[in-house]
């Protein structure tokens, strides 16, 4: 085990991103609707629970955020990751 971790530490194949293999795409859709059922502003996100802008514009955009970042969306809201998140596949 130690060299595994030795070679991906020192710069083994495979470090850096995945590429792609999905053709869907995510949307926060349900998330501000939730935030918004519980009278929360994106403000809030920013300065109250420390979220940083571009996290919230990566949501507000569709892109990709860290699962700690739904796992944090998550406790603030007291909801599930599907409560927030959908995949939506290509067509």
């Amino acid at each position: 085990m130690n060299t595994l971790v030795y070679y991906i530490c020192i710069g083994g194949e495979g470090m850096g991103e995945r590429e792609k293999q999905y053709t869907g795409t995510i949307s926060y859709k349900k998330l501000f609707s939730l935030m918004e059922e519980k009278g929360i502003k994106k403000r809030e996100l920013r300065e109250k629970y420390n979220i940083s802008p571009t996290i919230i514009s990566r949501l507000n955009n569709n892109s990709n955020v860290a699962i700690d970042t739904i796992m944090y969306l998550c406790e603030i809201l007291q909801c599930q990751p599907g409560d927030i998140v959908e995949y939506i596949p290509s067509e």
